[in-house]
């Protein structure tokens, strides 16, 4: 039984910062709970995480503005050094708060963590001492795994895992990964290693792209941001626990994809799971394996996605785990101090509820801010020229297909605004770029 987290952005606690209420419908300390239980009903089991992990959270965004000193264990790192993951990837978000950030922060992981994808490019070298051309990450590793068979009897499987980012994650970091890094194609960089994987005696290969599914009618699209699908056609994968997209696999609005099984989680033959965001459902893939002429055999698998929240009768699926909440106790309370400190004043409630078909003022303030923001730093010569200012409506509903969806709306009352206001407003540490 494989297991995985994705997309968890720095939810650890099942709590919802920005109305400051318990939120049994995300959370890893409900997760927490099914791993627990998943392990409970398989002999063996392993259990991988796919990024997205640092971001995203108002926990999240305190950590990156606290920062982390040498030593110093990122709160994520202290709930997940309990559940015993056995590898974690990178995602496209642990970049958001620069590369000093990200080292810092994978040190405190008492789990090895993977990417085949990044290189490093700087002509002085990389962290680690690792020079101009080498991978950034350690693409991917093979562990020695001990299992009992139906017998009872132990036995050993090298079980390989792999990981990818998207390509993109140049562009928006552009301004902390230029010069610094390189990345290359998810497909092209599978092609590359899992044969090696293979010829290291590896018995059976799991892929963790940090990618949606993609394009079924065009697979090959070079540097595709989701490549998944695409992925399926690598000789030797032998499951993908994928992410990034916040969406459920298998589910049936995937039924129409060609050549997908949703009752069995197969894409193109590929046992596959995306287990959705902030902790709301666990991937679970169960593999049969049979040992023929001293080599392992998968017989067959199957994949699901397990919530931790049911829509339907509103009512959680479990409980949340207590060690997980106690371990971060410490920053879940500087988090709550830290979205209530005061930022400004609004004169009228802002809501989101009607910003795809309207003027909306959760819109307007965000590019208002922008404007003033690049009209004080503007240089001299360009002082007194228009600015114009995009800002996108990023909580507007009919983002998730969860019971929580009523809640991807910004709601702001007027009077004192604090930083949960603020991101409320804009979710994203993104860098604003003039042009």
């Amino acid at each position: 039984r494989v297991l995985e987290t994705t997309d968890l952005h720095t939810n650890i606690m099942d709590f919802n910062y920005y109305t400051g209420k318990d939120d049994p419908t995300i959370g890893l300390a409900r997760t927490a709970s099914l791993i627990h239980a998943a392990r409970k009903d398989a002999k063996n089991s392993v259990l991988v995480d796919n990024g997205d992990l640092l971001q995203g959270s108002p926990m999240g965004d305190y950590m990156a503005n606290k920062g982390l000193q040498i030593g110093d264990i990122h709160p994520a790192y202290k709930a997940m050094n309990l559940l015993d993951y056995a590898v974690g990837n990178i995602g496209n978000h642990e970049f958001n708060f620069g590369l000093d950030f990200l080292e810092k922060a994978i040190e405190g992981a008492k789990f090895p963590y993977i990417n085949s994808n990044v290189y490093c490019a700087d002509e002085n070298g990389c962290w680690k001492n690792i020079k101009k051309g080498e991978n950034l990450f350690t693409p991917y590793v093979i562990k020695k795994t001990e299992i009992l068979d139906n017998d009872g009897n132990k036995q050993e499987i090298n079980i390989g895992y792999i990981g990818f980012v998207p390509p993109q994650i140049l562009l928006w970091d552009k301004q902390k990964l230029s010069g610094k890094v390189t990345v290359d194609d998810i497909v092209k960089t599978a092609e590359k290693y899992v044969p090696k994987m293979k010829a290291e005696g590896a018995d059976i290969i799991i892929a963790v792209p940090h990618s949606g599914i993609g394009s079924s009618a065009n697979p090959g699209d070079p540097m595709a941001e989701n490549a998944t699908y695409a992925l399926t056609s690598v000789k030797d994968i032998n499951a993908i626990m994928f992410g990034h997209s916040h969406s459920i696999f298998p589910h049936a609005d995937y039924k129409d994809l060609p050549n997908t099984d949703v009752e069995k989680g197969l894409l193109n033959g590929v046992p596959a799971v995306m287990p959705g965001r902030w902790g709301d459902n666990l991937g679970v893939i169960d593999f049969k394996l049979e040992r023929k002429n001293g080599k392992w055999t998968v017989i067959s698998a199957a994949t699901h996605a397990r919530p931790i929240y049911d829509g339907a009768a509103k009512q959680p699926l479990v409980d949340a785990d207590l060690d997980i909440r106690q371990v971060v106790e410490l920053e879940h309370q500087g988090t709550l101090k830290f979205v209530d400190e005061p930022i400004g004043a609004a004169e009228a409630n802002m809501y989101s509820f009607l910003t795809l078909v309207q003027d909306d003022p959760t819109v307007q303030i965000v590019s208002d801010a922008q404007i003033a923001n690049v009209k004080a730093k503007l240089p001299p010569e360009l002082k007194g020229f228009p600015v114009l200012s995009a800002a996108a409506p990023f909580k507007a509903g009919g983002r998730h297909g969860t019971s929580s969806d009523a809640d991807q709306y910004v709601q702001v009352d007027k009077g004192p605004l604090t930083f949960k206001n603020a991101a409320d407003l804009y979710l994203y540490p993104n860098t604003m770029v003039a042009v």
